[in-house]
């Protein structure tokens, strides 16, 4: 009888053991699947993980500056931007005429000499005027010269370039014109933009739906009312430089500093011209400085 058992269980226990190996080897290949999908999904990842640390690399300590020549009576200048540390030459702009507005130029972070010299003069000329600017990073300023040439002055304005709520844009105003110490601006239908904004000053952004409006500016010192029609795009961010006609009255040059498809300050879409000896870096590649039209024509 025991010997007929254990003929009896042999097959069995052989099945068994075979289903037991079936099993422990099915689960050591889902782990192994496993394991490689895993380390192909991590060596995937790295290129990407280092593309995106190195994009941040390229921004880090770095911080944007433009410049802006406002002064009426100011004949054209060459503009050069020099680093304090080393003495090196980093910006250079050829025949700016008043109511030009550069782009922007991305530069290490750091202390800068302005220097505006009359155009084609020497490089050992004497500026016209010159000043220490400080470029933080992540940060980008304006810097203009304004005021008569017997009073001319220097300043440097920061600025916001925050990306406006969805179907909005963001408008602001300098106020660079010297037949008036003070100006305000409101749309047509009673909108602030600026309210007594005084000589020398950047008002703060106001926002503003998305569209054609129709400017009203005033000045406080004269009857130097004028109108001015812009168009803001959905997402754009714009200054306002209120400079002196030769009508001796105001007008109103539109600026877009920011462009709705960018991120901060790239895509500085400048309807003003700044001209560059060569060529300017302009966020991502070189364009022609002919691409940018020249601001001082709107001033007559």
């Amino acid at each position: 009888m025991a010997s007929a058992l254990g003929t009896s269980e042999l097959p069995e226990n052989t099945e068994s053991r075979l289903l037991h190996y079936r099993r422990l080897a099915l689960v050591l290949a889902l782990v192994v699947a496993v394991a490689i999908a895993v380390g192909t999904a991590l060596l995937g990842s790295a290129p990407a993980a280092n593309a995106a640390t190195n994009a941040n690399a390229t921004t880090a300590g770095k911080g944007w500056v433009r410049v802006g020549h406002l002064s009426p009576d100011t004949k054209s200048v060459d503009v050069r931007l020099t680093s304090f540390s080393g003495g090196q030459t980093v910006y250079e702009l050829d025949n700016v005429k008043y109511g030009q507005i550069s782009p922007y130029k991305q530069l290490p972070s750091g202390k800068y000499t302005v220097a505006m010299t009359t155009a084609g003069a020497s490089s050992t000329a004497k500026p016209v005027i010159s000043a220490s600017i400080t470029v933080a990073t992540g940060k980008p300023i304006t810097v203009v010269a304004y005021g008569t040439n017997a009073n001319l002055k220097t300043t440097v304005f920061e600025d916001d370039l925050t990306k406006p709520a969805t179907d909005k844009s963001r408008i602001r105003l300098v106020q660079a014109a010297n037949v008036s110490k003070t100006v305000s601006i409101e749309t047509s239908t009673g909108v602030a933009i600026a309210k007594d904004a005084a000589f020398g000053s950047a008002s703060g952004y106001a926002s503003v739906g998305a569209g054609k409006w129709t400017l009203d500016i005033q000045g406080r010192d004269k009857a130097v009312d004028a109108t001015k029609t812009v168009n803001l795009a959905s997402g754009s961010i714009t200054t306002l430089f209120v400079l002196d006609n030769s009508q001796n009255g105001i007008t109103v040059v539109p600026v877009v500093d920011s462009a709705a498809t960018t991120t901060t300050p790239k895509g500085g879409v400048q309807t003003g011209g700044g001209y560059e000896a060569t060529h300017v870096e302009y966020f991502g590649g070189f364009q022609s400085f002919d691409r940018f039209a020249d601001l001082s024509e709107a001033t007559r």
